[in-house]
């Protein structure tokens, strides 16, 4: 019998179409993969914080949900934030057991108070830094009586004495009963939070406005020091600071913002409190750039640098409308006010008024502070007309 070679048989088109689904489905399958990997590892801390809210708070979480664009808490139009600074070293926990095996806390000091105003419709956006030498009163709570000190102290007393809320909630009621503007929330950081959110924006731009040395820097860790030479010396070390536009990052710009002993005038609190407000707008420009947002690893990065270091009352319900605000706001027209006595409404008293501290109280009255306070704001109306 002959055989005859008939060769391979093509396949059938329905054949081929088989081959290029499986093909198709494995290379869609392995870009599924690539891209999970890549939004679990960018926002696995946002939303592991996300589901640590919802069970510190299950309801507000379920009010987000059903009413997911819950409003800004807010005033005749305006939504204020105590934004505080304060000074808490490294080595220094939060929190720690006392002798009665109870959770105690320490308390730390605002280098930093500034309130962040932003009026809802034109998006105007207005800060006024108090001096955290202000002699201010204090109210009175369960276990302890009104009393009197620097506004600094708030948030210290706060939290050591258990004022209902916590520090940032005295601080926020303090400076609100002073300056007569209703604080609506409060974000308080600290410096490694400070240094590391700058670093997280890879740095900000900023104009330095005169060339100045600090020569008493305080160097971190060495507080208590003995130095070689019998003096304090190793305690401190040396700033310096040109004029002109300057790229900083974490550990430059908090140098910058807490230098209190400037040459050529920046050595006041007054000055200081002009620098801080200059880099929370560069700091507010960069992070709110395109850029930023649009960067899932420096979210990331963000949420978790945060921690301990950054502490808010903002709830989930208002979330969203928050980081839409935030994307609105002007910051190029950013418009600031320094309660110091050059505002013609403050000034130092002899110390010996004040158990021999410095401080800074009204001129005249705190109505007075209050009713200026008030007209600066006006002005976001009068300039959106």
């Amino acid at each position: 019998m002959r055989h005859i070679d008939l060769g391979v048989l093509p396949p059938s088109s329905l054949e081929k179409q088989r081959k290029k689904k499986k093909i198709a489905f494995f290379l869609a399958g392995l870009l599924l993969v690539a891209a999970l990997g890549y939004i679990g590892y960018a926002f696995y801390w946002p939303i592991s914080s996300l589901i640590g809210e919802i069970f510190k708070n299950p309801g507000a979480v379920l009010s987000f949900f059903r009413e997911p664009s819950g409003e800004l808490r807010s005033s005749g139009g305006k939504t204020n934030i105590l934004i505080l600074g304060i000074d808490k070293r490294a080595n220094v926990p939060y929190s720690f057991v006392g002798p009665a095996g109870r959770e105690e806390h320490n308390g730390f000091l605002s280098d930093t108070i500034i309130v962040l105003s932003v009026d809802l419709n034109s998006k105007q956006t207005s800060l006024i830094s108090v001096p955290r030498d202000t002699w201010v009163s204090m109210p009175g709570w369960e276990g302890l009586f009104p009393s009197q000190g620097k506004i600094n102290s708030a948030y210290s007393l706060g939290n050591t004495y258990g004022y209902p809320g916590g520090g940032l909630k005295l601080a926020e009621r303090v400076v609100s009963d002073h300056l007569g503007v209703p604080i609506h929330y409060g974000v308080r950081v600290d410096f490694e939070g400070f240094k590391k959110t700058i670093d997280t924006l890879d740095g900000i731009d900023i104009v330095v406005d005169k060339t100045f040395d600090d020569y008493q820097y305080p160097v971190e860790g060495k507080e208590n020091a003995s130095c070689p030479n019998g003096t304090f010396s190793c305690r401190f070390e040396h700033l310096h600071f040109d004029a002109g536009n300057t790229h900083m990052d974490g550990t430059m710009a908090l140098k910058y913002v807490r230098s209190r002993t400037g040459t050529g005038g920046e050595g006041s609190d007054f000055a200081r409190s002009r620098r801080q407000q200059k880099i929370i707008q560069a700091a507010a420009k960069k992070a709110l750039s395109v850029g930023t947002f649009l960067d899932p690893f420096k979210v990331n990065s963000l949420f978790r640098n945060f921690g301990q270091a950054v502490e808010t009352d903002f709830d989930l319900k208002s979330s969203p409308k928050a980081v839409k605000l935030a994307k609105e706001i002007n910051i190029d027209g950013l418009r600031t006010f320094v309660l110091d006595p050059s505002s013609g409404l403050m000034h130092s008293p002899s110390a010996n008024f004040y158990g021999g501290a410095y401080v800074i109280v009204p001129r005249v009255s705190w109505d007075e502070v209050r009713l200026k306070i008030k007209n600066f704001l006006s002005q976001q109306e009068a300039e959106k007309k």
